[in-house]
């Protein structure tokens, strides 16, 4: 267990911090959450123990340094902060106009490069320009420290040699928070950025559609607009005055709409070249400047425009016009909460979680304290915090999230049933990821229930019900029950995508690993050939998909006898995976034990225990000896002499 923990932190002999982080007080703000956001992230499971160019990939990229935080009450602040510079293994500098004129981050610099030598530096931009001291006018708005910019001689004194800091930026404008923060997280693993990036964009897949459900749900603007009209039973001159005021509104919403098409200059635009852009934008500055007095409007019609700008990932965009309608939103009231709940998503896909989650609170707050009424914003804003909180990895929270949405929802009359559906499946991909694979199946197949009932058998948010409910099954062990729900999967998508369409790859991939497990080969012989296929036709090219179905077709022709079919598919495999990693990966160490297998079946057991030694090294390398799939990997290659299947 000893050496578990060490993994846990990754840390080579010597160093006591992954990092050290260097900053002026005034960027207080920016440290604390970048802090928390490093020590909290979750390396994805795959690249744990991964080896890169700085040692092993560890579980998390802690403990991280943040100077007098850590340190206990002593007069030698001096001895303390340099033992602490020697022991990090990187430097993260804290790079603003405030930081580039601290002479305490300069001397911290000079130290760490006196200790280290010219590499682990890694930069984060919170403000000012880079290189500014060299641009006319911008003197002072330098964010880069003098030792981030110029490199020691041989004396340990700072050069006029130039040097160019690795560096993150977090401005909205640049990289924003959530690729700066991937960027980081690469610089101190050593991983690369577009590794860190598809393994995110994997965690977000299955929540594809709540994001695009999401955004459907605030396109219809009139029908909101005459909501009041069918409400509440009062007296006649009531229901008039009522009917008068919303058809006023509804007039404005349809005056404001047309006017947004017009032409601002008839002389000189062309209507056949005005982008969908233009015309957003041109909504967004009309909707501050024309329905000042008119906050109810602008709200609704601003959450609109917000979840268009999202649906095109335009998130700086979408944040500034949400935002410059924030004086409309509060005057709205209750009316304004959808359109903060936009802006919550929008925070969320620029990975500023914290304030995601506060501006959800907000918009909480404004429906009131009477939790019987607004009941349907008050569940989506119960799904937009459920959300947020499954990419925080907060599972328990996430659930009671969901938990209440799912009641706020069946409060509701005449709630959407693809909305429940939807919370429902958000809650159960959360629970299976969590292994909590019972509880994870009951919320799937409530969710396929409705989704059949609503949506019919064929639609394809029904076969993505269907795949969910195949994949927790198959983690789970109950391969009976996932060969059936993929098969109705794999019939739902057959059915309403085209024939080469990667998800029918995966459906058939998963199908093929299920039914060779069971032991039914030809049949998964065949799923995984047209996987193959498919992937080849999609990707045009190499890549680690078509690897893992190799491996398993590979095992099929072993069983069937054709050793030689058999070893020459585990030479594309490895070709898909040499390609798509472009270093050694825990699939290489698989497939070597697999290959010994092979060998193994065919009587020629010298040539598999050489097969799996090396495979359990790299396992070992990369997962580390403990890890669940090396220890199982381990007793294979134990067996070898009694390899039946």
């Amino acid at each position: 267990m000893a050496d578990d923990g060490k993994r846990a932190g990754g840390l080579p002999e010597g160093f006591s911090y992954r990092a050290f982080i260097s900053y002026s007080h005034r960027d207080k703000a920016h440290v604390r959450r970048l802090h928390r956001e490093v020590e909290s992230y979750r390396i994805p499971p795959k690249l744990i123990g991964k080896v890169t160019s700085v040692g092993e990939v560890p579980r998390r990229l802690t403990p991280v340094f943040r100077d007098r935080d850590e340190l206990p009450a002593s007069s030698d602040l001096g001895s303390q902060l340099s033992a602490a510079i020697r022991g990090s293994m990187f430097l993260i500098v804290i790079c603003s106009p405030a930081s580039a004129k601290s002479h305490w981050v300069e001397q911290e610099i000079i130290q760490f490069k006196r200790a280290h030598g010219e590499g682990n530096l890694l930069a984060l931009i919170v403000d000012g320009t880079p290189y500014g001291s060299s641009q006319p006018g911008k003197e002072d708005d330098e964010c880069f420290p003098r030792p981030l910019r110029y490199v020691l001689g041989p004396d340990g004194e700072l050069t006029d040699v130039p040097t160019e800091p690795i560096a993150a930026d977090l401005r909205p404008d640049a990289d924003g928070p959530r690729l700066a923060r991937l960027k980081l997280i690469a610089g101190l693993t050593g991983l690369k950025l577009d590794e860190l990036v598809q393994r995110e964009t994997q965690r977000r897949m299955r929540r594809l559609m709540l994001v695009a459900s999401g955004a459907a749900a605030g396109m219809v603007v009139t029908g909101g607009l005459a909501f009041y009209a069918n409400a509440a039973r009062i007296e006649a001159n009531r229901q008039r005055e009522i009917a008068q005021q919303e058809a006023a509104a509804a007039k404005a919403a349809a005056d404001y709409l047309v006017g947004t098409f017009e032409l601002s200059n008839p002389a000189t635009d062309n209507p056949r070249t005005i982008t969908a852009l233009t015309i957003l934008g041109r909504s967004a500055e009309r909707a501050q400047r024309e329905l000042a007095d008119q906050p109810v409007i602008q709200a609704r019609l601003i959450g609109t425009l917000g979840r268009a700008y999202n649906n095109l990932s335009l998130f700086n965009e979408a944040r500034t016009a949400v935002e410059a309608s924030d004086p409309a939103i509060r005057k709205a009231g209750k009316d304004g909460a959808e359109a903060l709940l936009v802006l919550a998503m929008t925070y969320l896909k620029q990975g500023s979680l914290d304030k995601a989650l506060v501006t959800v609170k907000r918009a909480e707050a404004m429906l009131g304290p009477d939790l019987k009424q607004n009941t349907g914003t008050r569940a989506a804003a119960a799904l937009t915090e459920g959300t947020i909180l499954t990419s925080a990895t907060k599972v328990r929270e996430g659930v009671a999230a969901f938990d209440r949405a799912l009641a706020f929802y069946r409060a509701t009359p005449d709630a959407p049933p693809e909305r429940v559906a939807l919370t429902l499946s958000s809650r159960g991909l959360l629970l299976s990821d969590d292994g909590q694979f019972d509880a994870a199946e009951k919320s799937l197949s409530e969710a396929l229930a409705i989704n059949q009932k609503a949506l019919g058998a064929d639609h394809l948010l029904t076969g993505k019900a269907w795949f969910a409910l195949a994949q927790n099954s198959f983690l789970a062990g109950k391969l009976v029950r996932a060969e059936r729900q993929i098969a109705m999967a794999l019939k739902v998508e057959r059915a309403v995508l085209d024939k080469d369409n990667a998800s029918i790859a995966d459906a058939l991939s998963i199908q093929g690993q299920v039914l060779q497990g069971m032991g039914k080969l030809p049949q998964a012989e065949r799923a995984l050939t047209e996987a193959v296929a498919i992937y080849r036709k999609a990707f045009g090219g190499p890549h680690y998909l078509i690897g893992i179905a190799d491996v398993y077709l590979a095992l099929i022709e072993s069983q069937r006898g054709d050793t030689r079919a058999a070893l020459a598919t585990l030479d594309d495999a490895k070709a898909n995976y040499d390609a798509s990693y472009g270093q050694i990966h825990p699939n290489h160490g698989d497939l070597l034990v697999n290959r010994a297998t092979v060998l193994a079946r065919a009587g020629r057991l010298a040539e598999a225990r050489k097969d799996c030694a090396a495979g359990l090294a790299i396992l070992r390398d990369t997962m580390g000896a403990d890890a669940s799939f090396t220890k199982s990997s381990a007793a294979t290659c134990a067996n070898l002499g009694g390899t039946t299947g």
